[in-house]
This record gives structure tokens, sequence and C-alpha cells, in this order.
């Protein structure tokens, strides 16, 4: 248990820091960290601190659907989401606050290995079979009661915070987050944790 406790951690610790490194290169980011951004930018909240947020609805989601059959393990999704809105803060405003990626090859080079980290903190996460997390978690018990499938549930909550990240930044004027960054990342992110899982994960439970 101790051992999992501690790669969910790692795990947390290397999405929410390459969240932080994809923002700051500026070429956009996945769609629900794009929202994250775009509306904590309008309100005047500090991006990690809205993630908390965000996330916490989710996991509160998941409590209200599931109720007395909420496993109590579960409640380490508590951790997820303030460390991670913690690291996010932490790396996005005090480890690089000054910092500036100007040439774009170097942003598109910071993007591109930010979400390979990324996606090799959420396998890790995943790998774990610990907890859910907090956003899958909620998608996924309501999946199951619409009758339909986490993929596709996912894929409409996914355009709904496109529209949104779209409209703050069309009516309100707030920076772009939605770039061809966000492409990159709906092309590499998925294949990405395919490759994680197939290679240092396989390897690991072999061992």
């Amino acid at each position: 248990m101790t051992k999992k406790i501690l790669h969910t951690i790692l795990g947390i610790l290397l999405v929410y820091a390459s969240v932080a490194f994809a923002i700051k290169a500026g070429i956009g980011v996945l769609p629900v960290d794009a929202a994250i951004t775009s509306i904590a930018t309008l309100i005047g909240m500090k991006v990690g601190t809205f993630s908390m947020l965000f996330h916490g609805s989710f996991f509160l989601g998941q409590i209200a659907i599931e109720k007395k059959n909420f496993r109590k393990t579960e409640l380490l999704q508590l951790l997820y989401i303030t460390l991670g809105g913690s690291v996010l803060n932490f790396f996005l405003y005090t480890v690089l606050g000054g910092v500036s990626f100007g040439l774009y090859p170097v942003r598109l080079v910071v993007c591109v290995l930010a979400f390979a980290v990324s996606a090799f903190g959420c396998t890790l996460v995943l790998e774990t079979r610990l907890m859910r997390t907090p956003m899958e978690g909620c998608i996924q018990l309501l999946a199951d009661r619409m009758g339909t499938t986490m993929g596709k549930l996912r894929q409409k909550i996914d355009v709904v915070l496109v529209l949104i990240s779209v409209a703050i930044s069309l009516i309100f004027g707030v920076e772009w987050t939605l770039r061809e960054g966000t492409i990159i990342a709906a092309l590499m992110f998925g294949p990405m944790m395919d490759f994680w899982k197939r290679t240092v994960f396989a390897r690991g439970a072999k061992a």
C-alpha cells in the first residue's frame, strides 16, 4: 500500500508539473486544461486553485452518484486534487514564473515533452489501481448509468470544454489556450499512455 501511495504521489507530481510546462509553452493544451486555464484567467484566480475546484466538483459528483457505495479508499482522490493543484501553482507561478520560452521550436519541444511526461504520470496513477481520478471516475459512473461508454461521454464533455474556452477567448479577449498544441496532445496523449503501459509498466508487471 505504501508503495502504491508513493507511486500515486509521483504520478500526480509529474502530471501537474508537466501541465504547467505545457501552459507556459503557450501553444495549446488539452481541452480540460484549456477550459480550466481560461476560466481561471477570466475570474482572476490561480490556475491550480481553480483546478482544485474543477476536479473537486467531479469528486463530489462521484459521492452523489454512489452514495453509500462510495469506497473509503476513494477519499485518496482528495490528495490528487489538493496536491495536484498546489504543484500546478508552484511550477506555473514560482518555478516558471519568470521563464519565457521565446523561440517557437523551443516552445514546441517543451510542449511535446510535457505531454509525454503527463501521459507517463497519468499511466503511473492508473496502474497503481489505488483510486479513480476525479474527472474520469465521475464520467465512468455517469456513463454506466446512462447506458453509454466512458469514451463517448468524455468526448462530448471535451466538446463542451472546447466551446467554453473558445467563447471565453472570443467574448472576453482571454488569451487562446486552444492551439496547435491541443491537436498534438489529442494525437499523442492516448498513444503515449499505451506506449508507457506496454513498455515500462508491462516490464514492471513481469518483474
